[in-house]
């Protein structure tokens, strides 16, 4: 019966001379687009003398099947129609039997010493749960390959006789991409026996060994999974305990207190420039990161008592890897949605030699969300951005692996149409550098980069009319370039399964290029013209450190090292000694403890900013300004509660010093604690001091069984001493952070195995920023807006709230994977505070909200 339904509709679907073909010449005379699986069999039964048998349980006959050519053979036209489809067949007789064809893929990498980075030969590698076991055995090169691996979920295992095992959980393995999965072993201490080591934070550990406090890995699966961050790492990292983000236009985030522009950006192990897209000068923070999700691999985020390694930093910490390209396959990915397009590609240069490439080109428009209705933005105003990731692998025999790899941006807010203002404003940033790995022996490695990047910051406003008695001629121009030319090598011994010794030099080059000019007709000579900066040179810093890893016992491990800082503008050194323990005092618990100096530089418009006197004069009060300090503790526990459960708690206790502030009784408030972008020109001191401290509790549940979860909550104290004496909250004392988000996936569609639909949510409550109020008697009285700075972050704004949902739609075929993701930014439309300010028109201040509800759809085909 439904037989002859379908065939029916089949008929009314395609041309008139459907049926009309005669069975003896086997031939196919029509095309359908789109028509189900078995509305497609039943045709070709009707024009042919086959019969189908198959199980409807295991063939998914809904299955949409696509047949542009006309005119060819009954059997071209099956192969094409289930081309796609995990389906094979069997002719019996006349008889087509349909078999299930399971969906696979392959994994393969390459297995290393950690210490070394010596391939390990006879490794092996499982995947968890198979039946039967699917494994392989690394080679003579340390690399490995498993064929034939079902898609979905899966975990590896990964161990050789003599070191610590170690597995990678939750992969997810697509039918549409090779998944090339490179992993580094430690070296046991006892080497009679493999050794199961239990670390607090199985999967989420950080990859620099010498690392041990207050950091964690992230996974591109993460960043793609957590419904907040739309695939930009800095938003993914604002879920983290002791980590705050308050500002939905801004991938800005706070973490432990701490001013957001002390955040360091290294990429493949080279420091760069603030890589976000709308920013502004003196942040490390923008709209969205340039990262694409298609070309990062596994990096590390810390928030404190950081690794020798890392130098100029206060505050936080983002060491960004990018994939090497596959080597033996060319793969593509397309992304397209209503934040614009993502186009991926990679594959072998010289499959013989093993080069790869990878890159990755991204635009994007915010107009598309406002012509959708769903952001509101004025005509008039247009935001766009486009950027470029790319990566070159090239193996050799004798001199090691050269990497070649770069990332550039540009972005643009405009605002034009108005015959009397315009404004225009953009960042640009680009990198590119040249790597090598060379292995100096069976226990020493060398790391050689050298780089080249620069970022160009610039704002062209006009605003020009005349109403009556009233005339406004207003121009400002400005333009910062910088570019850094730096060099770095470093070397890591291994001198035995105890004792690793790591330490390396990093020279750079900073040339600047400054210009700001500003007219206002309103003003009184001689401030009408005004230059504030005309400011072109050289000069750079140098930075070198030392790192040894002690492994006491099997259970405790020792860090000690030395970091050098030295900024040649003002010929300051800083000399700062790190220290860190970790003692795994039963299987499954860790106690941890850490102590570091820190330092970072302020942005160099402070030392080079013009201040004008009264009298139109300039001067520049700040060129001996120096470096921002800071001495870190941290005091942490680990404990695994199943082999997917994890606790985690941190207290923290941070004391800033050399912190520059003003002795101006007008500006005793002021503190660069504060700022999070700009400069200032005041004249400024050294003599500021503040403290971060507070606790952090983490519950992580990894991906198992088809959920996860993460709940973590951290209550903290920020306070500052300005000019005047008095102790005060920071600016970004929220006092706490809250946040819960999870996630489950259902297996879905015929075969029950190769799709999945995903759901994830977040909840984020957090204490917000402080404020300055505004004086609304005395804004009255003088016409203008007046901060009442005697009162400076007393108060905080309304607490904030966020609720994001995250849905998605997986899907494998033999060689695609598609999938659907909609993220419902702030589902509960909760308007947050965003800014105030005295409207001298209405005599009243003006409160602005944050962004309501945002859908962003996008569907993303990796083949």
């Amino acid at each position: 019966m439904f037989k002859s339904i379908g065939v029916v509709l089949l008929g009314l679907l395609t041309t008139s001379g459907l049926f009309g073909q005669e069975k003896p010449d086997l031939k196919i005379n029509t095309f359908f687009h789109e028509l189900p699986l078995e509305k497609v069999l039943t045709y070709f039964e009707e024009q042919s003398d086959y019969t189908f048998s198959y199980s409807s349980s295991a063939i998914p006959m809904d299955e949409k099947v696509t047949l542009k050519e006309q005119n060819i053979s009954f059997w071209t036209a099956l192969d094409e129609s289930l081309k796609y489809l995990p389906v094979t067949y069997e002719v019996v007789n006349k008889n087509i039997v349909l078999k299930y064809n399971e969906l696979t893929q392959t994994i393969r990498g390459t297995i290393l010493d950690k210490d070394t980075q010596q391939p390990i030969f006879g490794a092996t590698v499982f995947v968890v749960g198979s039946d039967p076991i699917i494994g392989a055995t690394t080679d003579m090169n340390g690399n490995y390959r498993m064929k034939n691996v079902p898609v979905g979920r899966l975990t590896l295992h990964y161990s050789y006789l003599g070191y610590e095992e170690s597995a990678v959980p939750n992969v997810l393995l697509g039918s549409g991409k090779e998944l090339i999965l490179d992993m580094q072993l430690i070296e046991s201490v006892i080497k009679m026996e493999e050794l199961v080591v239990s670390a607090a934070g199985i999967g989420s550990q950080p990859l620099n060994e010498m690392g041990m406090i207050s950091g964690r890995s992230f996974t591109v699966e993460e960043t793609k999974r957590y419904p907040i961050s739309i695939g930009d790492p800095m938003r993914l990292a604002s879920s983290f305990a002791g980590v705050m983000g308050t500002d939905d236009d801004s991938n800005e985030i706070v973490i432990r207190g701490n001013s957001p522009r002390g955040i360091l950006w290294k990429m493949e192990g080279v420091e760069i420039p603030n890589p976000n897209h709308f920013s502004s000068e003196g942040a490390s923070s923008g709209g969205i990161s340039m990262f694409s999700t298609q070309v990062i691999s596994r990096s590390d985020f810390y928030t404190g008592a950081f690794a020798p390694i890392y130098g100029n930093v206060l505050s936080g910490v983002f060491d960004i890897n990018l994939r090497k390209g596959n080597n033996e396959k060319h793969e593509h990915t397309i992304q397209a949605g209503f934040l614009g397009l993502d186009l991926s590609s990679e594959g072998p240069i010289n499959q013989s030699a093993g080069s790869s490439y990878l890159f990755n080109y991204r635009y994007s428009t915010l107009s598309i969300l406002s012509d959708l209705g769903l952001v509101e933005i004025d005509e008039n105003e247009k935001n766009t951005f486009q950027d470029l990731a790319f990566k070159l692998n090239f193996p050799t025999k004798k001199f090691g692996t050269f990497s070649m790899f770069g990332m550039g941006g540009l972005s643009k807010y405009s605002r034009t149409g108005e015959s009397f203002r315009e404004d225009i404003e953009k960042y640009n940033m680009g990198v590119i550098g040249l790597s090598n790995d060379y292995i100096l022996n069976s226990s020493t490695f060398i790391k050689t980069s050298l780089s080249v990047s620069g970022t160009e910051v610039g704002n062209d406003e006009y605003i020009k009319y005349q109403q009556d008695t009233i005339r406004v001629d207003y121009n400002n121009q400005e333009s910062f370039k910088k570019s850094y030319t730096r060099g770095s090598i470093i070397l890591n011994k291994k001198f035995n399964s105890r004792h690793i010794v790591e330490l390396g030099t990093v020279i750079s080059r900073l040339d600047y290029d400054f210009e700001e000019r500003e007219h206002n007709i309103n003003n009184e000579d001689p401030f009408v013209d005004l230059v504030l900066f005309n400011d072109e040179g050289a000069s750079g810093t140098q930075q070198a450190f030392v790192s040894w890893k002690y492994r006491i016992t099997e259970q405790l491990s020792l860090v000690n090292g030395l970091h050098y800082f030295r900024f040649g503008f003002t010929g300051e050194d800083s000399w700062e000694p790190r220290s860190s323990l970790k003692w795994q005092f039963k299987e499954n618990q860790s106690i941890t403890a850490g102590f570091g100096i820190h330092s970072r530089l302020e942005s160099l418009e402070y030392y080079l900013g013009n201040y004008i006197n009264p009298d139109g004069s300039t001067v520049d009060h700040n060129p001996d300004l120096g470096m921002s300090k800071a001495r870190h503790f941290v005091l942490g526990y680990d404990r695994v509660l199943s082999p997917s459960l994890y606790f985690k708690t941190e207290v923290y206790y941070q004391y800033l010093y050399n912190i520059p502030i003003s002795n101006d009784s007008n500006f005793g408030w002021y503190s660069a604690i504060n700022s999070s972008d700009d400069y200032s020109t005041i004249p400024l001191d050294n003599e500021g001091t503040g403290t971060n401290y507070g606790i952090e509790m983490t519950l992580d549940k990894k991906f198992s069984r088809n959920y996860y979860f993460m709940i973590n909550g951290s209550i903290f104290n920020s306070k500052y001493t300005g000019g005047d004496e008095i102790e005060r909250n920071t600016r970004f004392n929220g006092n706490f952070t809250y946040h819960a988000l999870g996630g489950k996936e259902w297996k879905v569609g015929n075969n029950g195995r190769n799709n999945i639909i995903g759901i994830s949510a977040k909840i984020s409550y957090a204490g917000n920023q402080r404020l300055i109020p505004i004086d609304l008697e005395e804004s009255i009285t003088q016409g203008g807006q007046v901060n009442d700075y005697d009162r400076a972050y007393e108060e905080s704004a309304p607490d904030y709230f966020r609720l994001d949902l995250q849905f998605s739609y997986r899907k494998n075929k033999p060689k695609s994977t598609s999938e659907w993701r909609l993220d419902l930014q702030n589902v509960s439309g909760h308007m947050n505070y965003g800014a105030q300010y005295y409207s001298s028109g209405l005599e009243q201040i003006v409160y602005e909200d944050q962004f309501g509800f945002i859908p962003v759809l996008s569907y993303r085909i990796e083949f």
